[in-house]
């Protein structure tokens, strides 16, 4: 026979199995790269700053728009003496005209001017996209710090440790009379040492975690590794052109053309005349009565005999030459940066093939050195110089790992690579040819 639980007793112990489920998921949403990453672009000042300018940029371009619809005026005078009517005596001191404008044709200038804002506020849009590439790679370095820092601090501690393990054989010899007051006193000087070695660590452990607090606005432990899918890197000319087809920077020179391209044209366009349909009513006018007048006008204005236009025309040009200069440049600057960071990282990668194999020998010989220091073949300074050279092939190994997975996300985010960990959307900035 089953029996049921009482209903006081389901509820707490639901509760439970509620919250066990959920601490997995808490974790995850409190540490890693990816948390750090989506708490950057989240809080960040300079994304919801840019936010702000692209608010702006849109605003301007309804403006822009607005072109297109009528305009109303209204005109009420008022005469210093009484105007009245010789006929019926009517007060017409105070005359008053409504006149609505409907532009018909304006031969290009309304349309150049509305794209102008249109580009301008794509321009806007795509530095958001560059804005958040540079903290995501911004961030996941610092993030990658915090665990190369942490990483060497851990080693630097485990040195200590050695070290002090060191001190206290040979203080128990020297008190057995079996080593001199100069082991000991050397053995202490190297102890003090690697107790200077654990304050550095501490310290730049403690500024590489400042510095990820700066980027993400909220303390993140920084202790879950990196995951290797992220670190994996396309290599040789796919690489090259998965940063070319992914780069912020080069969209942002691409958006800037449109915008310049778009300005030429607003410059040739911005002195035509506008075709307007126009409807008057008057109010009391001595001549025209109360009359209502519908006309066709022509409106133009030729600012200085036509050199303004000249002259803004030829700005217009000169900026979208300068324009795909920059183009070029950021292309240039782009592949020489990824040439940079695939060397460095092939560099390391080499590197850390080396310094495990040096290490593994090394960790042979400092237990062999100890043996024979036992023994009575090997001197105390020999022990202690192993010692450090083996905490140091530790340190170069730990700080090649680092490096290797610091040049990793610069490429992950150069080529787009991080955007999947915080659902950016690439598709919202299309690139321009």
């Amino acid at each position: 026979m089953v029996t049921s639980l009482p209903r006081l007793g389901r509820q707490p112990l639901l509760a439970l199995c509620l919250a066990v489920l959920a601490l997995p998921a808490s974790a995850q949403q409190t540490d890693g790269l990816q948390a750090a990453l989506q708490a950057a672009l989240s809080q960040h000042p300079a994304v919801s700053g840019k936010r702000a300018q692209i608010e702006a940029r849109e605003y301007s371009a309804d403006a822009a728009r607005s072109q297109r619809y009528p305009s109303l005026t209204a005109q009420v005078q008022q005469y210093s003496q009484s105007n009245r009517d010789t006929t019926t005596g009517e007060d017409l001191s105070t005359p008053v005209t409504l006149r609505a404008r409907q532009p018909l044709w304006a031969f290009g200038r309304i349309d150049d001017s509305i794209a102008f804002a249109d580009a301008d506020t794509e321009v806007e849009r795509v530095d958001l996209l560059r804005v958040r590439r540079q903290l995501l790679e911004q961030t996941a370095v610092a993030y990658a710090n915090v665990l190369g820092s942490r990483q060497r601090l851990q080693v630097v501690q485990a040195s200590l440790a050695a070290h002090q393990s060191l001190f206290e054989q040979i203080s128990r010899r020297e008190q057995g009379q079996l080593a001199s007051t100069a082991d000991v006193r050397l053995a202490a000087t190297r102890l003090a040492q690697a107790r200077a070695r654990v304050e550095r660590y501490a310290g730049e452990l403690a500024i590489a975690r400042s510095d990820l607090l700066a980027l993400t606005q909220t303390p993140m432990p920084a202790q879950t590794p990196v995951t290797a899918e992220v670190l994996q890197i396309s290599e040789g000319e796919a690489l090259h052109q998965a940063a070319l087809d992914g780069s912020a920077e080069v969209r942002y020179k691409q958006q800037e053309i449109a915008r310049a391209r778009a300005s030429v044209a607003q410059a040739k366009t911005a002195s035509m005349p506008t075709i307007y349909l126009q409807a008057e009513q008057d109010y009391d006018q001595p001549s025209y009565r109360d009359d209502t007048r519908v006309s066709l006008v022509l409106e133009g204005t030729l600012e200085g005999m036509g050199f303004a236009t000249r002259g803004r025309t030829g700005a217009a040009v000169a900026q979208q030459s300068a324009a795909e200069e920059d183009l070029a440049y950021a292309v240039s600057e782009l592949e020489r940066s990824v040439r940079r960071l695939q060397r460095n990282r092939e560099l390391q990668t080499g590197l850390i093939r080396v310094q495990s194999e040096s290490l593994a020998e090394l960790e042979a010989v400092l237990g062999s050195y100890r043996r024979q220091y036992a023994a009575g073949t090997k001197s105390w300074l020999d022990v202690l110089n192993i010692q450090r050279e083996f905490s140091e092939q530790q340190l170069q190994l730990v700080q090649a790992k680092s490096d290797w997975e610091i040049y990793s996300l610069q490429l992950a985010a150069l080529t787009g690579g991080l955007d999947p960990l915080v659902a950016l959307n690439n598709e919202e900035f299309p690139p321009h040819g």
